[in-house]
């Protein structure tokens, strides 16, 4: 008879109010998002600058998609079993924090250390680059760990009818710290705090985002308290790594409906979100110097630099723009688990009978999300017909609104499923709501009834020991996520794969449109830090200037915008899985 899962404790937040708890739940993300946007926008002319070419250059950045397709999922099933006393989340949390500023300093001082135990020229040159390459590895394998635990933690502690705000605190939070990211890199901070934390730009960065994600990380984990997990479900005292990649496969494989719709539509979301992250600020650049620039400018050696500019212009609206939407769109969106109300006129009649009409049209989360992919398609389709730089601004300006439903949307559908799975027929779903039914989890779990017997016995024991009035979650309806970590970490497979297709899709658009031209991808990242560019990245080579040819980065974000149809359609029918 398969073991049924036992816990110790009762999931808390620190903080008077759910503001307050949310914040703090979800912190974490602001100092993940910093770190991701300093390396995407620091290592690449930092690579080309050690003396690494462009084609090879290339080969480094799939760490970003490998790792995620990696750890996320491993790392996801390995904490789901753990047993620690400080919970399955936050320990790796915090290990993996400190392993990732470590590696960020390791980074941003290649030079000096491998010069410490090298002294010839040639190969300090050699193993410099190798060390860098190595260290950028490291630093996407480990923020991964970090990231994964992260999100798994607001499953775990939030109940259902909270998983959609926390996931819209989640993507609050990393908006904020991508803006903030944008606005630290944009000052010269050298001049600031002088040279006692680096001499360059590059190593102040990687302090401060090292520091960052120490900080918001330990805010987070002093904030939550978890569950400690006794014993797995089935697991009889055994949690090797062939059981841990046995149970990884069966999932991915044998996923629950609902689930397995969720991903899809996350797949074909992210198809047509790779080309934008990746090119968006090239496309600005080159727009202008196509269509716009005196032929004085384009003959400019500061060619990457005017790129730069003109992309980070585009990035700092889109970015404040998914701020903003990050706060205001999830009041205006039903929770995927709440019935629609009628208001209480407790205020004058006149107002209630309005504020009534508004509940009557207020969309479900399940229609947002479908509501974004077509914003993302109906903006991007557009793309291969953008003149002018103010065109292509407003164009990545709007994407703003959709990236941020992304950055709540899936992972509050995630959150739901995940608890109905654990809670099982114990949990009673709104009659407007589709019940979860998942054939491998009966298969698996033949005596399910008992198992969320002692389940319920486990909430009511932790729920006793409750001993804080200003600590919890604020719900009656508890949350398990016992298998938080594996179905997020599938979901981030499903998040990964469509950057290999996407790949695969911009390099027969750039052979056939542009050939010869080199990959933006490359120039993309180096843009934003054009200043410090080297030399081999500012010549003119690698933009396609000549107006009367397609531009093959507005193809690309073309066919995102058809991908993105195809996700709308996902969506919608999202509604009639059961």
């Amino acid at each position: 008879m398969p073991q049924a899962a036992s816990w110790v404790g009762t999931p808390s937040i620190k903080g008077r109010t759910e503001a307050t708890r949310m914040a703090l739940l979800t912190f974490s993300l602001l100092g993940l998002q910093f770190t991701w946007g300093v390396e995407m926008t620091y290592c690449t002319p930092y690579l080309l600058q050690l003396g690494l070419t462009k084609s090879r250059t290339s080969l480094v950045w799939i760490a970003g998609p490998l790792s995620g397709l990696i750890m996320q999922p491993v790392v996801g099933v390995i904490a789901d079993r753990s047993r620690s006393k400080w919970g399955r989340r936050r320990p790796f949390m915090v290990g993996g924090s400190l392993v990732v500023a470590a590696c960020l300093l390791v980074l941003g001082w290649t030079s000096e250390i491998v010069g410490a135990f090298v002294a010839d020229e040639e190969r300090k040159k050699t193993f410099t680059v190798a060390v860098a390459v190595l260290s950028i590895y490291a630093v996407d394998f480990t923020i991964n760990v970090v990231q994964a635990c992260c999100r798994s933690l607001i499953v775990d502690t939030l109940p259902i009818p909270q998983q959609q705000t926390g996931s819209a605190w989640a993507s609050r939070m990393a908006a904020v710290g991508q803006l903030i990211g944008y606005t630290i890199g944009s000052i010269d901070i050298v001049s600031i705090f002088g040279t006692t934390f680096g001499n360059t730009q590059f190593k102040q960065m990687t302090v401060i985002a090292g520091l960052s994600v120490i900080f918001s990380v330990a805010v987070t984990s002093y904030s939550v308290r978890e569950r400690v997990l006794v014993s797995a479900r089935g697991s009889g005292g055994k949690s090797g790594a062939i059981q841990v990649l046995s149970q990884l496969f069966r999932t991915a494989l044998d996923l629950p409906p609902r689930i397995q719709a969720i991903c899809w539509a996350q797949f074909w979301a992210w198809i047509g979100w790779f080309p934008f992250l990746f090119y968006s600020t090239t496309w600005v650049g080159e727009t202008y110097f196509r269509y716009e620039a005196p032929k004085a400018a384009a003959e400019s050696k500061d060619t990457l630099g005017d790129v730069g500019r003109l992309g980070s212009l585009s990035l700092v609206i889109f970015s404040a723009i998914t701020c903003v939407s990050s706060v205001v769109l999830p009041f205006l969106v039903r929770a995927p688990d709440n019935k629609k109300s009628d208001f209480t006129p407790r205020p004058h009649p006149g107002i209630a009978a309005f504020l009534r009409k508004i509940t009557k049209v207020q969309p479900d989360l399940q229609k947002a999300w479908l509501i974004s992919h077509l914003i993302f398609a109906a903006t991007m389709i557009f793309a291969p017909l953008a003149r002018s730089v103010k065109v292509a601004t407003f164009l990545v300006a709007v994407c703003g609104i959709p990236w941020a439903v992304s950055g709540w949307a899936p992972f509050a559908f995630m959150g739901v499923e995940i608890n109905r799975l654990a809670m099982g027929p114990s949990y009673s779903a709104p009659p407007s709501t589709t019940m979860i039914t998942s054939a491998t989890y009966r298969r698996m779990n033949p005596d399910r009834d008992v198992e969320m017997d002692v389940l319920r016995l486990n909430h009511r024991e932790a729920d006793t020991d409750s001993d804080s009035d200003d600590e919890g979650t604020g719900s009656e309806v508890a949350s398990t996520g016992e298998l938080a970590g594996i179905y997020l970490g599938v979901l981030n497979v499903y998040t990964t794969m469509p950057q290999f297709v996407g790949t695969f899709i911009s390099w027969i658009v750039f052979s056939i449109f542009e050939p010869g031209v080199a990959d933006p991808n490359i120039i993309d990242n180096a843009a934003k830090e054009a200043q410090r560019a080297p030399q081999e990245a500012r010549d003119t080579k690698w933009m396609n200037l000549n107006s009367d040819t397609p531009n093959g980065i507005g193809i690309c974000l073309f066919i995102g915008a058809l991908s993105a149809l195809v996700a709308a359609e996902a969506t919608r029918r999202l509604r009639y899985v059961r």
